[in-house]
């Protein structure tokens, strides 16, 4: 069944029939929220899950009272974007073993920049460069007993185009991998103006 919904979802990629509905997303608390939704995965491996704004070391502290946090506008489809980060994240649990799995956000005045980092496997130098090409596997004993289609990346990097952004990753064997999303930011001004246009075409009014 994944195999097949895979299938059907890189052809779909691959032909631009992929749906699509991009809106102003917030990433911070989109993430944010996304993050207190997996994390549970995680913890039922015994690994800690962090969430991130801005600086490696800034870790947000929900129970520290008010924290002013920077706003990180986007046009994409927010569900594609939780497609992509899912599907980071689980394979972040997948082959990390102990440690913890790290969402961030960080941006300047152009990028917003995610980032899904882990204290797992790694991956080796040589297999980086074709991780996000179709059916593409990294062939060592950890991934032989974990499944997979080998179309979860390709799928996250033809998702992620789509909204003229990239996809990378930093890794090093047996130390982790840190993989990043790379958006382009939308101004405030001009994300609150879309925000107000797309809420008159959702009101009933606008159908008078």
């Amino acid at each position: 069944g994944k195999l097949f919904q895979d299938l059907l979802t890189s052809a779909k990629a691959e032909d631009g029939r992929l749906t699509n509905h991009p809106v102003v997303v917030e990433v911070s608390n989109m993430l944010e929220t996304l993050t207190d939704g997996l994390k549970f995965a995680a913890q039922k491996k015994g690994l800690a899950v962090e969430f991130v704004l801005g600086a490696p070391n800034s870790v947000i502290d929900a129970s520290g009272g008010n924290v002013v946090k920077p706003l990180y506008y986007v046009l994409a489809d927010p569900d594609r974007i939780r497609e992509v980060i899912t599907n980071l994240f689980d394979n972040a649990v997948k082959y990390t073993e102990k440690g913890k799995i790290t969402l961030g956000l960080t941006g300047d005045g152009n990028v917003v920049q995610l980032r899904i980092a882990d204290t797992g496997n790694g991956i080796p130098a040589e297999d980086v460069p074709h991780l996000f090409e179709k059916f593409y596997r990294v062939d060592s004993s950890s991934t032989r007993t974990v499944g997979g289609t080998g179309l979860g990346l390709f799928i996250c990097r033809k998702i992620i185009e789509l909204y003229n952004g990239r996809i990378w990753v930093d890794s090093v064997v047996d130390k982790g991998s840190t993989f990043y999303i790379n958006l382009p930011r939308l101004p405030a001004e001009k994300a609150q103006a879309l925000m107000r246009e797309e809420s008159a075409n959702a009101s009933p009014l606008a159908v008078k």
